[in-house]
């Protein structure tokens, strides 16, 4: 069984890779090029569920998984296929399948235990989403009924079930900006911690309602900023961003400012955000980090639909024109197309505002001089890939397309071979 077929399959399209260029440049089809992308990620992730239930198939956990999710409707169904959490513990268990099946010495107890702890999370997140349903519509949920916790996130994070004094459980919403962005300050996923993410691994300190109710604000502020800017860039957010992960880690009285943000490719539709609630963190950082880490994650959906942009070969690294360092060849077209849309964002968002004061101007400028920085290099972007596997031509194109049209707006002469 080819468990991989759907997400390792070469990159091909002419028009799937043009698709690219027009969302950065918010094309005509740009929208259509979104909504191309979100299903494709939906029947992927439908097509692993499948083989989890076919190589599962006649096992006592796995029929019972089969019936539960069964019982979602279509939408709920679509929600578990497409939350951060499927995608983790759906890539933890396939990973754990094609080690068990390419086993010289025979499938041992560990392989197995390998195979069954991320299938138990897959099946209690599906349990999940069913029991909120079911909650949701006037019903018991026999999960909750047995449920130790007071709240019970869903495995989107956007929705939970909060259990009072009596017992009784009630939906609640999480605070929710641009009408579909859930805000996401103290669930199990925001709370974890993970030693390699810089936004997981700093401590997690709890935040004040005034906190709360100010960075919620500045994080819609910041949306409607991108919106205003350009619109196609609020849609890609809406698009393929469900929940937004704030931590804290520093308080107000601190003098310095630890800010950062990040996108997990095993978490999809999830962003994570640090610090955002400091005054100093200003609403167009907000704007910036979100656009940034937004542009990564429909990057990464269109990965999952067409193949990885570049081989994962990490002894043949691309010098990033940006920051100097060695990365990955997919990092490095996931920066380009980063950056460019960045740029793109900040000089429009320069053009349409009126009465900008000194330091927000400033700072615009700044940002636009960091993100035009890695386009104003003499090469062409195309042949720093230096990749044992060849660039797609189509690909290569692209980038060089990108690089012409900021060293235009420069006035900076056409780059080098």
């Amino acid at each position: 069984m080819n468990m991989g077929a759907a997400i390792n399959r070469a990159v091909s399209s002419t028009d799937a890779v043009r698709g690219l260029l027009d969302m950065a440049r918010a094309a005509g089809n740009a929208a259509a090029v979104a909504d191309t992308m979100l299903w494709a990620r939906l029947d992927t992730m439908r097509q692993r569920l499948s083989a989890l239930f076919a190589a599962g198939q006649g096992q006592l956990l796995v029929e019972n998984l089969r019936a539960s999710y069964a019982q979602l409707s279509p939408r709920h169904q679509a929600r578990v296929l497409l939350s951060p959490e499927f995608c983790d513990r759906g890539m933890a268990w396939e990973h754990a399948f094609r080690r068990a099946s390419s086993a010289k010495d025979g499938v041992t107890e560990l392989l197995l235990l390998d195979q069954l702890n991320p299938l138990l999370d897959i099946h209690d997140l599906v349990s999940r989403e069913l029991a909120l349903a079911q909650v949701a519509s006037g019903f018991d949920s026999p999960y909750l009924q047995q449920a130790q916790q007071w709240e019970v996130y869903s495995p989107a994070g956007d929705i939970l079930a909060a259990k009072d004094d009596r017992g009784d459980w009630a939906i609640r919403s999480l605070p929710i900006i641009g009408d579909c962005v859930a805000i996401d300050l103290e669930s199990p996923a925001a709370r974890f911690h993970e030693s390699r993410s810089g936004v997981l691994s700093q401590r997690c300190l709890a935040f004040t309602a005034d906190e709360r109710t100010a960075l919620v604000f500045k994080l819609e502020q910041a949306l409607q900023m991108i919106d205003q800017a350009e619109p196609v860039y609020g849609q890609i957010v809406r698009t393929f961003v469900r929940r937004i992960i704030v931590r804290k880690s520093q308080e107000e009285s601190e003098t310095s400012v630890h800010h950062g943000s990040e996108h997990a490719v095993r978490h999809p539709g999830s962003l994570r955000l640090l610090n955002v609630h400091r005054q100093q963190v200003s609403i167009e950082a907000c704007m910036e980090s979100v656009m940034h880490e937004s542009t990564h994650s429909f990057l990464g959906a269109w990965e999952l639909a067409n193949g990885f942009f570049a081989a994962n070969d990490d002894s043949c690294r691309v010098v990033s024109p940006w920051s100097g360092n060695p990365i990955p060849g997919s990092s490095f077209i996931h920066a380009a197309f980063v950056y460019y849309v960045c740029h793109r964002m900040h000089r429009k968002r320069l053009g349409i505002a009126d009465g900008l004061n000194d330091q927000v101007h400033a700072y615009l400028m700044e940002r636009l001089a960091v993100c035009a920085a890695g386009f104003l290099v003499q090469q062409r972007l195309s042949t720093l890939f230096l990749g044992r596997a060849p660039l797609n031509p189509e690909l290569g194109a692209l980038l060089d397309e990108m690089q012409a049209d900021i060293r235009s707006e420069y006035r900076v002469g056409a780059a080098h071979e």
